[in-house]
């Protein structure tokens, strides 16, 4: 029987900003607005206390991120002897958005035992310049990698939104990731916000993320591609589709399409991210 892996963040695992709400960037499908969910650590010493509380209350992690600067950097490195302390303290698990991080710091951060890293994949040089506020960024993602596979990095999981770019860049932006050797992939898919330039824009629809998901299993046979949290919900056709066929993962499946999958499929659960059991 085929198995798949089924994300369950849940209050056991939240989301934590350093940045709080703020973010430099301001692209324009997002303008930082998802940080204003997340817990803010932006204080010196929140982190470790809303670590505490985790651990207190037998959550098993948390997702550190934030928004970046100018350069496209999230600054986690000066978070280093928190992290160092939270893992020594405790048993949580930790993944990261680093953004595309200079050498130095990352390997402050590998130091400091974060357990995954997660990338966001640009697709073109054109998407991210246009879309996500980075110049070069192909190879600022490559270096990112790079770096972090030499400081002994074990688990990189690259991050690529579907639904923006056009199908043919989204093809050699697979190409690419073939070319890199990847293993992992979580693929998010466009969403509209409030607040944003995009706010009108439609969602990307089901056949878009069914085909774009088809197409990295094509590329990427052997790697472990996993349908991430961002993106927009009640697609259960085809998220039973992809469940069936496709991925070897899930965050927050419709019930509805599980349901579907009853003797077919085996559904394994994990509480935290994705990028952590992959």
């Amino acid at each position: 029987m085929r198995s798949v892996k089924s994300f369950v963040p849940g209050c056991g695992f939240p989301s934590v900003s350093v940045t709080g709400p703020r973010c430099n960037l301001q692209c324009p499908h997002c303008m930082g607005i998802p940080l204003s969910s997340m817990a803010d650590a932006s204080v010196p010493g929140t982190l470790t206390a809303i670590a505490k509380d985790i651990a207190g209350s037998g959550g098993t992690g948390l997702l550190l991120s934030g928004g970046c600067d100018s350069r496209g950097r999230v600054p986690l490195s000066q978070y280093c002897e928190e992290i160092s302390a939270i893992k020594e303290t405790t048993q949580l698990l930790i993944n990261a958005h680093v953004g595309y991080a200079d050498p130095e710091d990352l390997g402050r951060l590998v130091d400091a035992g974060i357990d995954s890293f997660s990338v966001n994949f640009p697709l073109s040089d054109r998407f991210g310049e246009e879309c996500l506020q980075v110049g070069n960024a192909l190879e600022r993602y490559r270096s990112t990698v790079e770096a972090l596979r030499a400081l002994g990095s074990k688990r990189i999981v690259p991050h690529t939104l579907t639904g923006l770019a056009t199908r043919g860049e989204e093809i050699a932006g697979l190409r690419f990731l073939a070319g890199e050797g990847v293993d992992r992939l979580v693929i998010i898919a466009f969403t509209p916000l409030m607040g944003t330039p995009l706010e009108a824009s439609h969602p990307t629809n089901e056949e878009r993320i069914v085909w774009f998901a088809e197409r990295a299993r094509e590329h990427l046979p052997k790697a472990q591609i996993v349908l991430g949290c961002m993106r927009p919900r009640g697609y259960i056709a085809g998220e039973t589709h992809l469940m069936r066929d496709t991925v070897d993962g899930i965050v927050l499946p419709a019930p509805a399409a599980e349901k579907a999958l009853e003797g077919e499929v085996k559904i394994e659960r994990f509480e935290g991210c994705c990028a952590l059991y992959l």
